[in-house]
């Protein structure tokens, strides 16, 4: 298993990252991919990583810090994504109508940076969505008929509806899928995600968030995937080594690790 989209960095873990990583590897998780949420996390989640062969890293700016947006931070994102190795995706970014934290121009704004600069560097990006699925898809339709590029990125946490998946599909998306569907009340999503295609699936814990159905209330950590692969089988009518198998393929291939 390959956790596709993790906060290793953040002060959760700061007293047992290591006994988490293990506890991790116990299972069968085999790789990591370490979030970073904004400038002041991007050291960060490159520190944890050095030393670390398991874990890469994500750059960007989190739609709810997207004030902090400047050409001056779109700069230094695109270097580090040019110049360090471990950088395997820009994001995570997109557009997120819920908290309401940033207005929606900062997000969009960002939003569109972070896209240019996927592309400029040649890296997938993560795509945050929340309350704003219609709006998100139709930037990234805008983006690609404007630029011309192959979209190439995750929609993390996915958990939207059939009709919203299929206009993800259409434009190359892969879904992120982590313990918000091991949720009683998410039949829908369920339903949604057995027909997705499999060679369009990833596995992501979201950690510290977002703890699988029989760990809610907890801190989430990527041990946990156990139970994601357990729901998507199940769903699925799948062999859980299958689940493995596959979304650990589609994660090597969408972020060349």
């Amino acid at each position: 298993m390959i956790d596709s989209h993790c906060h290793l960095s953040f002060p959760d873990y700061n007293d047992d990252l290591d006994e988490v990583l293990k506890r991790a590897a116990d299972v069968g998780v085999t790789n990591f991919i370490t979030v970073a949420t904004g400038p002041e996390d991007w050291k960060c989640c490159l520190d944890l990583a050095e030393g670390r062969p398991a874990v890469s890293v994500a750059l960007g700016i989190h739609p709810n810090e997207a004030g902090i947006f400047a050409p001056a931070v779109a700069e230094e994102l695109r270097r580090l994504a040019e110049s360090d190795p471990r950088v395997v995706a820009i994001g995570e970014t997109g557009l997120d109508w819920f908290r309401k934290q940033c207005p929606r121009e900062q997000q969009l704004e960002s939003f569109r940076a972070h896209l240019r600069i996927a592309t400029e560097v040649r890296k997938p990006f993560i795509l945050h969505c929340r309350d704003a699925d219609k709006e998100t898809l139709d930037e990234l339709s805008a983006f690609q008929a404007q630029s011309g590029a192959h979209l190439r990125g995750v929609w993390h946490c996915f958990s939207s509806t059939a009709a919203f998946a299929r206009r993800a599909l259409e434009l190359g998306l892969y879904f992120g899928l982590n313990g918000v569907m091991t949720y009683p009340k998410n039949d829908s999503l369920r339903q949604t995600v057995a027909d997705l295609p499999a060679d369009r699936l990833l596995l992501e814990t979201d950690c510290p968030f977002l703890p699988p159905q029989g760990w809610r209330g907890q801190r989430n950590e990527p041990a946990y995937l156990t139970k994601v692969v357990a729901v998507l089988a199940e769903i699925r009518r799948a062999d859980p080594v299958e689940i493995c198998r596959a979304t650990a393929e589609n994660t090597r291939a969408l972020f060349g690790l």
